[in-house]
């Protein structure tokens, strides 16, 4: 895992509220249009006392608020995942230099004297090595 650095947060933590409220103003015309429907069923249930209404229209109320909310949360990250792209290091090892039994085998991670035949110079260690220096360059290679 690699922090970020100072400049990196400062520009996913700008990306993150131009996200949300961008996705937030797409959404506040239908949110302000049902939240006002069901206030008014609310408000026209208090006033002939009916409460089994008045509690559904509330139940509604608070189920619409909490989908909103989590539509919200995920199309803003949606588009923060767009707009904020970062390399990551994968590396699916096949040798790691224990078997599933508990018995010591090869380890292709870092350079050591048991590794498997052609990882000279290519292990994982030296492969993150190299995504480190220039990430880009070593997505282009598909090394």
């Amino acid at each position: 895992m690699q922090k970020f650095t100072t400049k990196e947060k400062a520009d996913f933590d700008k990306k993150k509220v131009a996200a949300k409220a961008e996705v937030l103003a797409k959404h506040t015309a239908a949110i302000e249009k049902e939240t006002v429907r069901l206030n008014a069923e609310i408000e026209a249930a208090k006033k002939t006392r009916d409460a089994k209404l008045r509690k559904k229209a509330q139940d509604e109320l608070r189920t619409f608020q909490r989908e909103m909310e989590e539509r919200v949360q995920i199309e803003s990250r949606i588009l923060l995942k767009e707009r904020f792209p970062y390399p990551v290091f994968l590396y699916d090892a096949d040798k790691v230099g224990i078997s599933s039994t508990g018995e010591a085998e090869q380890n292709e991670l870092f350079p050591n004297p048991s590794q498997p035949p052609g990882t000279e110079g290519k292990t994982c260690l030296d492969l993150y090595r190299t995504f480190r220096q220039d990430p880009k360059a070593f997505l282009e290679r598909g090394a």
